[in-house]
C-alpha cells in the first residue's frame, strides 16, 4: 500500500464514534503516551506539540497528545477495517505438536511501524498527514508490548490459530471472557475510565514501580523482532498457563498485573525512544 492512497483514504476520517477497545484499552494507551511524552527531549516535545495542534483542528475532541494514543481505534469502532492488521502480528506458535501455518499478514505490526518511522522524521511531510500518522505510531507501539498482539496459539482446538487470545475463553468474574480482553484491561489495572485525571495517577504509580532504569538498556533497544520475541516469551511462558474456560487464581492476578504494568511502562519509555531519535 503506497502513501498516497493511505493519504486518500484519510481524507474519510473526519469524525470519530464512541469507543470499542480492541487492544490495551483507552486508559492503557493514555498512560503509554503519557509516559513516553514526560521522557521526550525538549526540542522534541516542542515538535510533538506542534503536530498535536494539527491533529486537534481536525478532532477537537482528542486535542492531546495521550487522547490522541487511542484514535486508531475509533477507526475500527466506525467498521473502518483498512488499518486492522497494523494493529498486531500474528507469529504462531503450539505447546501440543499442532503443525504450525503461516497466518502471519503482510501488512502487520512491524510493517506498519516501519513505514510510519519515515513518515514521521520527513521533514516535508504534510502536517496533517503526519499528525494522523503520530497517532498510528502512538498508538500501535503500544500494541506491540501487549503480549496477545504477537502470537496466535495453535493447538487441536485452535488448529488455524486463535487470534491472539481472542477466541480463548477463560471465566472471571462470573463471566466468560476473552483471553485478549482480560490482559487488554491489564487483568484488572487498567479497569478505570479513561481521564486525563487517572491517566496521571496511574503514569505516577507505574513508572514508581518500573521506573526507566529499571528496564537498562532495553529502552534504547529498537529492534522490532526484539519486541515481537519479548511478546512471544511472555505469551508462552505465563499468559496461556491459564486453561481455557478456566479461572486464573490469584498467583496468575498478581504476577499478570506486574508484567502489565511492565510492559505499560516499558511501550511508553520505547516510544520516547523512538520519538526521540525521530523528530531530533
Amino acid at each position: 500500500m503506497n502513501n498516497y492512497f493511505i493519504k486518500k483514504l484519510f481524507i474519510l476520517f473526519l469524525y470519530w464514534t464512541p469507543l470499542f477497545s480492541y487492544a490495551w484499552n483507552p486508559l492503557g494507551h493514555m498512560v503509554i503516551a503519557n509516559i513516553a511524552y514526560q521522557h521526550l527531549e525538549p526540542h522534541v516535545q516542542k515538535k510533538v506539540d506542534k503536530i498535536v495542534s494539527y491533529f486537534g483542528l481536525e478532532y477537537p475532541s482528542m486535542a492531546s497528545f495521550l487522547q490522541m494514543a487511542y484514535w486508531p481505534d475509533t477507526l475500527r469502532a466506525q467498521k473502518i477495517e483498512t488499518f486492522t492488521h497494523w494493529h498486531y502480528i500474528d507469529v504462531p506458535f503450539t505447546d501440543d505438536g499442532s503443525e504450525l501455518k503461516n497466518i502471519i499478514d503482510t501488512d502487520n505490526i512491524v510493517w506498519a511501524i516501519n513505514n510510519i518511522k519515515p513518515i514521521i522524521k520527513y521533514k516535508y511531510t504534510n502536517s496533517y498527514e503526519q499528525a494522523r500518522f503520530l497517532a498510528f505510531l502512538i498508538h500501535i507501539v503500544g500494541d506491540i508490548h501487549q503480549p496477545l498482539h504477537t502470537v496466535s496459539y495453535l493447538s487441536a482446538a485452535y488448529p488455524n490459530g486463535d487470534q491472539g487470545g481472542n477466541l480463548y475463553f477463560i471465566r472471571y468474574n462470573n463471566e466468560r471472557i476473552k483471553l485478549h480482553r482480560f490482559w487488554d484491561n491489564g487483568l484488572g489495572t487498567l479497569d478505570q475510565s479513561a481521564t486525563l485525571e487517572n491517566a496521571e495517577v496511574l503514569t505516577a504509580a507505574i513508572t514508581d514501580k518500573y521506573p526507566q532504569a529499571y528496564f537498562g538498556k532495553q529502552v534504547s533497544d529498537l529492534d522490532l523482532n526484539h519486541w515481537v520475541q519479548e511478546g512471544m516469551v511472555n505469551a508462552k511462558g505465563y499468559v496461556y498457563t491459564v486453561s481455557a474456560n478456566q479461572t486464573p487464581n490469584n498467583d496468575y492476578l498478581k504476577t499478570g498485573r506486574k508484567i502489565a504494568e511492565r510492559q505499560v511502562a516499558l511501550a511508553g519509555y520505547r516510544l520516547a525512544t523512538l520519538l526521540n531519535y525521530l523528530l531530533s
